[in-house]
């Protein structure tokens, strides 16, 4: 494949310059438009033509007899490769340096004009299209004649003259480079130079006509010294719908003698053709699949669904399975897929159905889950809400954290009760959290995310994660310790780990018979992290205190002693997002679509093996 740069400018990118060339100088005199082309949000992806033909399905026949037609679809293949269908929906706007990135460039820009596979042209560039290409259609008869005259020269020298001429005429060039151009000139019956099939045949005039007839604003910049097109050129140019600017005195590198001229018409061409074109970028088809389809209107303010809309292209309803003759109507075409809670498996059946898909994003914590080994030859990105999900789960501990320590719900109880003034010294000596010790267990993003919000106030804060490093403690501002250790130290202690055949039951008796007298376990993850028989014998003997959201069963049965125990509070799984806090994940979900569509790297990816 050829190789390519891609830059990005910061702010969104509003188009997408495609700025084809095959000579270092042409690369070289690139830069100094690209800083112009990003300040005005255009994003540019540098394509070199020098490496094309590499690819094993190219044989030397090929490379001699139609070097055009090899050059175009090498181009095709890295405009439609997986690495830059973030950027394939915006408007295309198409340079071409001399012959072979003219050529390059046009014909990839007619080709994808008819289609819908993205790189949709608003604009062509085609600057020296006719350098050494002599091409009968588009020149006078003296210039072909010239050219017959040079084949028949360089025909009449030995193999060793021819190369040493292309050498001095190509100091870039490599050795296997070298022998293409001689062998190609050597083979080249002159005959033909009159018919227009010079090797490699150009035919501009159908391509402008083409061109022309997309309504696509096509424009030629040429000089006027050594290389410049003969004003038969420039006639039928015109003649086709296109633009001709004459750079005069110019050599056929033009930006090394007028960049700043070259780059200001440049500009003023593309931006002139996005203004007068109007053309939109192609919004990405999605589908939204989650349970119950409600969902997405609750995780959606007015302002987001409106970004929605001029972000992507939403097909259908909010589905709740793939199921559905409607759903499998919107997986042929999607590219993104919008997930969230109740979605169901995106299994193998699904992905063959959904052939375009680039993407997942996915308003809940974890998507990888429900996906097969991505087949080989499918690129999909994915990316996530956790962080947006989790951080209310960590507002929920850090104020669970102060409370405990100030011994609210003890003074509540006990207010409740007496219904009398309250001598707090004499009945909470140990309340506050000045020099409390918080232990965390496990340093998930929510349990980094407590850790955190904790960093404020004056609290030993100590974390046991076996897959903490020292580094990541240190810079958290925690204390690294073992579960033994930080369960005997801990006035606090708040469980933040999955649930996994490792953490099922960790916290048991052993455990939680570290803790002092008063410490208070706070359990914001699963019901199963903790031996709730052993938990539940620790509450019932009043010596510890206990915060659950969670619990197992999640719901627990009506006469479970937890409900009536002074020293439990319990809450019905809210600690993540509910209520006004689901709409940061619509706002996550929105912020992650604009990254994508703009080609800038998701904030929260995930892997999706």
């Amino acid at each position: 494949m050829l190789s390519y740069r891609l830059l990005l400018p910061e702010a969104p990118a509003s188009a997408v310059v495609v700025a084809v060339h095959g000579l270092m100088e042409s690369a070289e005199c690139l830069e100094a438009a690209f800083p112009d082309w990003i300040s005005r949000r255009w994003a540019v992806l540098a394509v070199d033509l020098r490496g094309h033909g590499g690819s094993p399905r190219w044989s030397d026949e090929d490379l001699q007899k139609r070097p055009g037609d090899v050059m175009v679809q090498d181009l095709l293949e890295v405009l439609r490769g997986p690495d830059l269908h973030r950027i394939a929906h915006l408007p295309a706007l198409y340079y071409g340096h001399s012959a072979g990135g003219s050529v390059a460039a046009a014909v990839a820009a007619a080709s994808l004009e008819q289609t819908a596979a993205g790189f949709r042209p608003a604009a062509v560039l085609l600057e020296d299209p006719f350098w050494r290409l002599p091409v009968t259609p588009l020149q006078d008869r003296s210039v072909a004649e010239e050219a017959y005259a040079h084949l028949i020269d360089v025909q009449s020298r030995t193999a060793t003259e021819r190369a040493d001429i292309r050498r001095r005429q190509w100091p870039n060039w490599n050795e296997a480079e070298i022998q293409r151009s001689c062998r190609a000139q050597e083979d080249c019956d002159p005959r033909l130079v009159l018919n227009g099939n010079v090797i490699p045949t150009t035919p501009w005039p159908d391509l402008a006509a083409t061109l022309a007839a997309s309504a696509v604003p096509t424009l030629i910049i040429t000089g006027t010294v050594r290389t410049g097109i003969t004003p038969g050129h420039q006639r039928i140019a015109r003649s086709a719908g296109a633009r001709v600017e004459v750079f005069d005195g110019a050599s056929h590198f033009i930006r090394r003698d007028m960049e700043d001229r070259f780059t200001r018409t440049a500009a003023a061409f593309f931006a002139e053709a996005l203004a007068v074109t109007g053309q939109p970028a192609l919004k990405p088809v999605a589908m939204a699949v989650m349970a119950p389809a409600g969902l997405l209107s609750k995780l959606m303010s007015p302002d987001a669904i409106r970004d929605l809309a001029r972000i992507v292209d939403l097909r259908g309803p909010v589905f709740e399975d793939f199921a559905s003759v409607e759903a499998q109507a919107a997986l042929s075409d999607v590219e993104i897929l919008i997930t969230g809670w109740g979605c169901p498996k995106i299994g193998l059946d699904v992905l063959e159905a959904a052939p375009n898909l680039r993407a997942i994003i996915h308003a809940g914590g974890v998507i990888s889950d429900k996906l097969p080994p991505i087949p080989a030859g499918r690129s999909i990105v994915g990316s996530n809400a956790g962080d947006a999900n989790g951080r209310p789960v960590a507002e929920y501990t850090l104020a669970m954290v102060l409370l405990a320590n100030k011994q609210a719900f003890e003074s509540s109880h006990l207010y409740g009760r007496r219904r009398a003034e309250i001598d707090r010294e004499q009945e909470f000596p140990e309340a506050g959290n000045y020099q409390k010790t918080v232990g965390l267990v496990g340093a998930s993003r929510i349990g980094r995310n407590v850790a955190k919000l904790l960093q404020p106030f004056q609290l030993e804060v100590l974390f046991y994660d076996p897959y903490l490093t020292s580094a990541d403690a240190a810079a958290l501002g925690v204390e690294r310790v073992s579960l033994e250790e930080l369960m005997s130290r801990s006035d606090v202690l708040s469980v933040h780990v999955p649930v996994t055949p490792e953490t099922t039951g960790m916290i048991g008796g052993p455990e939680l018979a570290l803790l002092r007298d008063g410490a208070t376990v706070i359990n914001t993850a699963r019901g199963e992290i903790m031996d709730q028989t052993a938990l539940e014998a620790e509450l019932v003997s009043g010596r510890i205190n206990a915060i659950l959201d969670v619990a197992v069963p999640d719901v627990l049965p009506a006469d479970h002693v937890f409900y009536d125990l002074p020293n439990v509070f319990l809450t019905p799984h809210i600690a993540g997002s509910m209520g006004t806090e689901l709409l940061r994940m619509g706002d996550h979900i929105v912020a992650e679509l604009q990254r994508y569509v703009s080609g800038q790297p998701l904030a929260y990816p995930e892997e999706l093996s």
